[in-house]
């Protein structure tokens, strides 16, 4: 009967060891291992306006990656930009539209 109860701890505490490293990312889907490293990214895209969970921004880029716009930047959807700024990897965002973004410097592309 202990042997029984031995075992299932174990398996419990190995099953428990598996699954522990991959919950964070299933609470937030843009952190993973292949997560942006902190520093400044360089990025031209399009600013749309979505409306999820109140009024959010995200910069749809290129080559078709999303990064939800945090900080001061033109709120006109369909604007097309180039961005700098700093990938937000231990921030959750309510909106969840794309990695989050802290944007330093914007320019407006005519």
């Amino acid at each position: 009967m202990k042997n029984k109860i031995y075992i299932s701890v174990i398996s419990l505490l190995f099953t428990i060891g598996i699954f522990l490293p991959i919950v964070p990312v299933l609470a937030n889907p843009y952190t993973s291992s292949t997560q942006v490293k902190p520093g400044t990214v360089h990025l031209t895209g399009t600013i749309h306006k979505l409306v999820v969970e109140g009024t959010c921004y995200q910069l749809a880029t290129d080559n078709g990656d999303k990064y939800e716009l945090m900080g001061k930047f033109p709120k006109i959807d369909g604007t097309r930009v180039r961005v700098s700024g700093v990938v937000a990897v231990d921030t959750v965002t309510i909106c969840q539209v794309g990695k989050p973004l802290k944007v330093k410097s914007v320019r407006v592309i005519k």
